[in-house]
């Protein structure tokens, strides 16, 4: 049952409209004028960088020490934010956390498809790395994290590390990731949420994969013929969300690969709770149970 708070909040959830090309920069607009409206957490230091082409931002909580850092993707269904749209999001989380975070503004669809976003996660991690020390943060421990669609990534980023014999980041966090592509577990018929029905879901995949097989486990990381090997990780899901199965079959899946994975269901709370309002209790200790995991798993290295 949806938290009593965020049901009176967000009201009567209405249908997603039919997404196409003219009704695209609409909804992007909307989203901006939204997040707009969200005040953020008060940081130290919040710098933006180019990330060999992709911008990024730095959030840095006051330290005279080295912070470790997460790089973390926004969510958006592959189509939607920026690093305005999340801005209050990411300094809720580093405030959360006590850890700097570097958002990314990644590539979207549908002007740039499949491995785009991919591509430039990778890409701002690799930045991350060989500039940590000049961000004053430590080299040693980077994670990478991501919600949403930037979960999807975040675990296709594991994979194509291991992949391409690249290091592991120290551990994952993925916010109710969309694993995948074919929007087929059972969550998606046990949970109604007109806001993320299956249509939308799917156009959201034709649009982001284009002609690319949705069993391309670098979009569906569910479908990967192994998870071995990758990074430790933190898997929250949402107990109202169609996409709470993503993230718990993806978990399962981890924990029979051997790796080591905390998996967590936050009762009460839907799809994108991260996105509303942080004055809502059930938001503000989601994100403070989120903070302290991060925290948590950076201070066991």
């Amino acid at each position: 049952m949806l938290d009593p708070d965020i049901a009176a909040a967000i009201g009567q959830p209405q249908d997603m409209p039919p997404l196409s090309p003219e009704i695209i920069p609409m909804m992007r607009a909307h989203m901006a004028m939204m997040a707009a409206a969200m005040p953020g957490a008060d940081i130290d230091h919040v710098e933006d960088f180019d990330a060999g082409g992709v911008p990024v931002r730095l959030y840095r909580p006051a330290s005279d020490a080295p912070l470790p850092l997460l790089v973390f993707l926004h969510g958006g269904g592959w189509m939607f934010g920026d690093l305005e749209t999340h801005d209050a999001m990411t300094r809720h989380l580093a405030a959360a956390s006590g850890c700097a975070v570097l958002g990314v503004g990644y590539r979207l669809a549908p002007e740039h498809k499949f491995p785009a976003g991919l591509d430039d996660a990778m890409t701002a991690l690799d930045w991350a790395r060989r500039s940590a020390a000049d961000l004053r943060c430590d080299p040693g421990r980077i994670a990478l994290g991501g919600e949403s669609a930037g979960g999807n990534l975040t675990a296709a980023a594991t994979l194509r590390l291991r992949a391409e014999g690249k290091p592991q980041p120290l551990f994952q966090l993925l916010i109710h990731p969309a694993t995948d592509m074919r929007f087929s577990l059972p969550s998606f018929t046990e949970i109604a949420a007109p806001g993320l029905s299956k249509t939308y879901l799917d156009a959201c995949r034709e649009y982001y994969l284009g002609d690319v097989p949705e069993s391309d486990p670098f979009a569906s990381p569910l479908l990967a013929e192994s998870h071995a090997g990758l990074a430790p990780a933190i898997v929250l899901t949402a107990s109202e969300d169609p996409l709470r199965d993503d993230g718990e079959y993806y978990a399962a899946a981890l924990v029979r690969a051997g790796v080591e994975t905390l998996a967590r269901r936050l009762q009460g709370l839907p799809h994108g709770f991260q996105f509303l309002p942080i004055t809502i209790p059930a938001v503000a200790a989601a994100n403070d149970l989120i903070g302290g995991l991060v925290r948590r798993y950076f201070a066991a290295t």
